[in-house]
């Protein structure tokens, strides 16, 4: 189970996501993060991490392409830490 909360502030756009980022909800983040762009084009997009307990192979994949879109991923944990970290590093594509 994965909550997704879209928050708009002004130009930014954050999403703070709860649970597991697995399967079929990699898919239903994707959705919810390419129709809020497309709509409004914010100046900054940011993906609240700190209460993610565990990221799937689609979910990593999903958050590779949101930071090389620019993306900002936060992460408060040492496991999402290194999650984003690998991400930064092109570990995931």
């Amino acid at each position: 189970m994965l909550r997704i909360i879209e928050q708009e502030n002004d130009r930014s756009l954050n999403f703070k996501l709860a649970g597991k980022l697995v399967r079929d909800w990699a898919p239903e983040l994707e959705r919810c993060w390419q129709q809020a762009v497309a709509g409004q084009r914010p100046d900054s997009v940011r993906v609240d991490l700190t209460e993610v307990t565990f990221v799937d192979e689609a979910g990593k994949r999903l958050l590779a392409a949101m930071a090389n879109a620019g993306v900002e991923l936060i992460a408060a944990d040492v496991l999402m830490k290194a999650l984003v970290e690998q991400i930064a590093q092109g570990q995931y594509r």
